[in-house]
């Protein structure tokens, strides 16, 4: 690996030394090199076979050799996979201690720009209904992005404040909770991080932190859990806040199961297990996290007997479009048509009166002068019948000259809306009208590259 050569701030090493007074040294040189670039795959697209090294923590997590250009596979476009820093994978580990009979209500409250909420999404059942929530409004729309390409149908999207989910009332299963912190962890991927560090500014990130978790708590319901997660190794950020909320009563601190060959740091602090990765143990980068359980009861919410949102009846459309429609209530927005999981259609309503939803649903089509016409966004949908429409299979080429809205050449026969498919997996929708066609990938998305070579792909056989 690339060694760097880092002025680390001061206060930054004094404070790591007396942290780690037998192993500052490699603690230090390790942030000194590159860290190892990680993928995790969507099991609901991605179907071809990996020979990466696996990430022991993360069943469908893998190293890289090298860190390719992502943006120049047509597969990253489509949601197929998402390169993910390897330490934050192990928030699998620690989802797997949520014990619930019910579905669950799942809140990722800090969630730009996605990553663990595409996790999320793979580890809950089928059932479960995620809001993945960001409150900076310029992040909010790269995290649409992700998950609109994701695939799943059962995520809302939110752009709100903790303090406004707290005053919506107990609903929560569990509460996800990345807190914003100093960044320690992250130094070596970002050294000007650490030309920005300095102890006021995380002080400053302490207050914050406690002031989230206390706005934004009031939603979790009894034994509901609370996953807290930052990348920082500063533990004013991390086992203190835990200890703090946990000495205010009303959580349990739950173990979470390690093998030793995984290396990382099991902190047990004030009666609160904690889990830490370090930059000289692990091939990741920094990260910490704890799981705790609330056991105060802090009531239920009443849902109104009608909600104030009124459902337009869709528009007929071709039902052979939708997989699973039984399990979906179907319904008209202005000229989207739209569909949300039936099993969570009160809790949705409800939440979308108090928190600002910025992606209801997923858009199947749009009635435009009484013509259905599928929406560009729904070619990513795992619900999809991909059968329901003509498709042409591109050349890595023409899936990277689709994705950046220039010249292709399928094969026109004048037969409408078609997918455009690359290794078997939908990039989005062109509309052939026999001389030409139309191209509806997201003008937003587009691959603006125009120079570039095509290199081996992460995954092709070598």
């Amino acid at each position: 690996m690339t060694k760097k050569h880092i002025h680390w701030p001061e206060d930054f090493t004094e404070r790591i030394k007396k942290q780690y007074p037998d192993s500052f040294d490699l603690f230090i040189n390790a942030l000194s090199h590159d860290v190892k670039t990680s993928v995790r795959i969507n099991p609901y697209k991605f179907n071809l076979p990996v020979s990466s090294e696996s990430v022991p923590w993360c069943n469908k997590g893998y190293f890289l050799e090298e860190r390719p250009s992502f943006a120049l596979d047509p597969l990253w476009h489509a949601g197929a996979y998402y390169v993910q820093e390897s330490s934050s994978m192990f928030l699998e580990q620690v989802f797997r201690q949520v014990k619930t009979e019910q579905p669950k209500l799942v809140l990722d409250l800090c969630a730009a720009p996605g990553g663990k909420s595409t996790h999320l999404l793979n580890l809950m059942n089928k059932d479960d209904l995620l809001i993945s929530n960001e409150v900076i409004h310029t992040r909010a729309s790269i995290l649409r992005e992700n998950l609109t390409k994701w695939g799943q149908s059962n995520v809302i999207i939110s752009n709100s404040d903790g303090k406004s989910f707290g005053k919506a009332g107990s609903l929560f299963d569990v509460i996800l909770i990345d807190a914003p912190c100093s960044g320690e962890g992250l130094f070596r991927r970002n050294p000007k991080a650490a030309d920005e560090w300095s102890l006021k500014n995380a002080k400053l990130c302490t207050e914050r932190q406690r002031r989230i978790l206390s706005d934004s708590l009031p939603c979790l319901k009894e034994n509901g859990y609370l996953i807290y997660s930052t990348c920082t190794f500063n533990p004013a950020e991390d086992e203190e806040n835990i200890s703090w909320l946990h000495k205010k009563g009303g959580y349990s601190s739950i173990r979470v199961p390690l093998i030793p060959s995984w290396n990382i740091e099991e902190i047990y602090y004030n009666g609160c297990w904690c889990y830490r990765f370090l930059p000289y143990k692990t091939k990741g980068e920094g990260f910490f996290i704890s799981l705790l359980q609330k056991e105060e009861n802090t009531g239920s919410v009443r849902f109104p007997k009608k909600s104030k949102i009124e459902l337009q009846t869709p528009s007929p459309f071709p039902k052979e479009w939708l997989l699973n429609a039984e399990s979906k209530k179907i319904y008209q927005e202005k000229n989207q048509i739209k569909f949300i999981p039936s099993l969570w259609e009160k809790e949705i309503f409800y939440l979308s009166e108090k928190v600002n939803f910025i992606k209801t649903g997923t858009v199947i089509g749009n009635d435009i002068h009484k013509k259905i016409i599928p929406d560009p966004e729904f070619a990513f949908s795992a619900n999809i019948n991909t059968e329901a429409f003509p498709s042409q299979t591109l050349s890595r080429d023409d899936a990277l000259n689709y994705l950046g809205h220039r010249e292709i050449h399928p094969y026109l026969s004048g037969i409408g809306w078609q997918l455009m498919l690359y290794n078997k997996i939908s990039i989005g929708f062109i509309k052939d009208i026999g001389k030409r066609y139309n191209n509806y990938y997201p003008v937003k998305w587009r691959l603006r590259l125009q120079n570039y070579t095509t290199d081996k792909l992460w995954y092709e056989t070598k």
